[in-house]
C-alpha cells in the first residue's frame, strides 16, 4: 500500500491551473525586461558622468548604487519566473496522472456499483479504492456497503487491476507535484532574497524621497504606453490582494463592486428573478441591463458581447426560489442525519444533489464557490455570514453581472490566448471560454459543446440586443 495514494491526497489539483500558474511566470518576466529596460539607461548614465568633483563622485557612487539594485531586482524576477515555469510543466504532467487515476477510479467504481449500492452516509462518502479495501477485506466500517451480503470474487482480479492503477496514478501525481512545489518554493525564497529592501535613513533624506515620488508618479505616466506596463489580454488593472480573512466581511474586491455598480440603472422587477421563457423575454432582459453588462464587461477587460452572450444562456434558468430551495435541502442534508436512511447532499435527488458551496446563485448562475474566490474570499475557510454575502452579491442583478464577468475573465487567464486583447477576441475563442464556464474541466464534452455553439449561435440575437 506504501506505493499507492487515494484520491483525497491528491484532490487538491482539481482547482490547480498550470496556464494561471504560467501567466504568473510571464508576469515576472514582464518585470524582469521592464527592469532591463530601466537598468541600461542607468548604466550608460553613469558612464557619462565626469569626475570633476565630489558631487560629481557622488552623484556617481549613488547612479552606481541604484543601477546594482535594479540589476539584482532584475535577476530576482528572472529567478521567480523560472521557478514557476518549472512548476507549471510539472503541475499539469501532476494533473494528466490525476486524470488517469480518476478514469481507473471510475472504473473501478462501476465495477463496485454491479454488486450492489451504496445507501449509507459513510458509504456513499467514501472513495472506490476504500469501498473496494474494505470490500475485498470483508471487514470495516463499510462491510454494509449495500446492506446485502456480497460475494465479490468474481470481479476480484479486475478491481484489484483498477484499484492499484488508480492509486499508482495519484501517487505519481501526489510525488510529482510535491517535488516540483519544493523545489519552486525553495528557488522562490532565493528570488526574494536577491530584492533590496528600501528604507528611508532619517529626516534629511525626505526631500529627496518626496522628489523620488514625484518622479515616479512623472514616470508611470509615461510608462502608461509602454507594452511592458502590463501584459497583453490582461485587462485594467486593479488593486490586487491575497484572500480576506474570516474576520472581514465585506472583502475588497465585493466593495470595489458595488461603488461601480452604485450609479448604474435598477430594474425592481428583477428583485428575486424571474427567468424569461422565450426569446422576446431574453431580449427585452439583455436590452434593459445592457449598461450593466457593458460596465461589467469593461471592469474585466472582455467583449461585451461575450458577458452578454452567457447572460443570455443563465437567464433562462431555473428560476430563483429553486436555488434557494436547492441550498437549503442541501445545507440540510449536509448538516444533520435524516432518520434511519441519512443521506449525503451529493446524493440528494434530481437537480437537488450536489455540493453545498457549488448552488448556484443569480440571473447568471455562478456557484457559491466560483463566486466567492472572484470576490477575494477563501472558499475552503467561508464563514457562514460571508457565505450570506456572497449569496446576496450573487442575487443582486448588477453585481451579479459584475461577479460573472470577473469569473469568465479567470477562464480566459487560464486558456492558451490569456494575452489576446479584448477587442481580438475571436468567435471561436469567445465559444471555446462559453464551454469551459459551462463544463469546466470537462468543457470538451458534449455538455459543454453544446452550450458553447448555443453562444455563438445566439451571437448574432445577442448583439442587437445591446444596441
Amino acid at each position: 500500500m506504501s506505493g499507492l495514494a487515494h484520491r483525497e491526497d491528491v484532490e487538491f489539483l482539481e482547482e490547480c491551473n498550470p496556464a494561471l500558474v504560467e501567466r504568473n511566470a510571464a508576469e515576472f518576466r514582464r518585470l524582469r525586461d521592464l527592469l532591463v529596460q530601466v537598468e541600461e539607461p542607468a548604466r550608460r548614465a553613469e558612464t557619462r558622468t565626469q569626475w570633476q568633483s565630489d558631487g560629481s563622485h557622488t552623484y556617481t557612487s549613488r547612479l552606481k548604487e541604484a543601477r546594482q539594485l535594479v540589476a539584482h531586482m532584475a535577476e530576482g524576477y528572472d529567478k521567480a519566473a523560472s521557478a514557476l515555469h518549472a512548476y507549471a510543466l510539472a503541475l499539469a504532467t501532476a494533473k494528466t496522472h490525476y486524470g488517469n487515476g480518476k478514469r481507473s477510479e471510475r472504473a473501478l467504481a462501476a465495477l463496485i456499483g454491479t454488486k450492489g449500492t451504496a445507501i449509507t452516509r459513510t458509504a456513499q462518502e467514501a472513495e472506490p479504492m476504500r469501498q473496494w479495501e474494505d470490500m475485498r477485506a470483508t471487514t470495516g466500517f463499510l462491510d454494509g456497503l449495500a446492506e446485502l451480503t456480497m460475494d465479490v470474487d468474481d470481479i476480484r482480479d479486475a478491481a484489484n487491476r483498477l484499484h492499484d492503477d488508480a492509486g499508482g496514478n495519484f501517487r505519481l501525481a501526489k510525488t510529482t507535484e510535491q517535488e516540483a512545489r519544493s523545489t519552486c518554493v525553495h528557488a522562490l525564497k532565493q528570488a526574494y532574497e536577491l530584492l533590496p529592501e528600501f528604507k528611508v535613513k532619517g529626516s534629511d533624506s525626505r526631500p529627496d524621497l518626496y522628489a523620488a515620488m514625484a518622479d515616479i508618479r512623472r514616470e508611470a505616466e509615461e510608462a502608461r504606453t509602454s507594452p511592458l506596463t502590463h501584459l497583453p489580454g490582461s485587462g485594467p488593472k486593479r488593486e490586487m490582494t491575497g484572500p480576506v480573512g474570516p474576520d472581514t466581511l465585506i472583502s475588497p474586491a465585493l466593495r470595489d463592486i458595488r461603488m461601480k455598480t452604485a450609479g448604474l440603472p435598477d430594474d425592481p422587477a428583477d428583485t428575486f428573478w424571474n427567468a424569461p421563457d422565450n426569446d422576446a423575454d431574453k431580449t427585452e432582459w439583455i436590452s434593459k441591463n445592457k449598461e450593466i453588462l457593458r460596465a461589467a464587461a469593461r471592469h474585466a477587460g472582455l467583449p461585451e458581447e461575450l458577458v452578454a452572450g452567457i447572460a443570455w444562456k443563465e437567464i433562462a434558468g431555473q428560476p430563483g426560489f429553486f436555488d434557494n430551495g436547492a441550498d437549503f435541502l442541501r445545507r440540510s442534508a449536509d448538516e444533520t442525519p435524516w432518520g434511519l436512511s441519512p443521506i449525503t447532499a451529493e446524493n440528494l435527488p434530481w437537480r437537488f444533489g450536489g455540493q453545498v458551496d457549488e448552488t448556484s446563485f443569480g440571473p447568471i448562475a455562478i456557484q457559491l464557490r466560483r463566486g466567492a474566490e472572484v470576490l477575494g474570499y477563501d472558499p475552503e475557510h467561508l464563514t457562514e455570514r460571508q457565505q450570506h454575502v456572497v449569496q446576496g452579491a450573487l442575487q443582486d442583478p448588477k453585481q451579479n453581472a459584475f461577479i460573472a464577468a470577473g469569473f469568465l475573465a479567470q477562464i480566459k487567464a487560464e486558456t492558451g490566448y490569456a494575452d489576446v486583447p479584448a477587442d481580438q477576441l475571436t468567435q471561436a475563442q469567445m465559444q471555446e471560454i462559453a464551454a469551459r464556464y459551462n463544463g469546466g474541466p470537462y468543457w470538451e464534452s458534449k455538455k459543454g459543446q453544446d452550450y458553447g455553439n448555443e453562444f455563438v449561435d445566439n451571437l448574432g440575437k445577442v448583439k442587437e440586443a445591446m444596441r
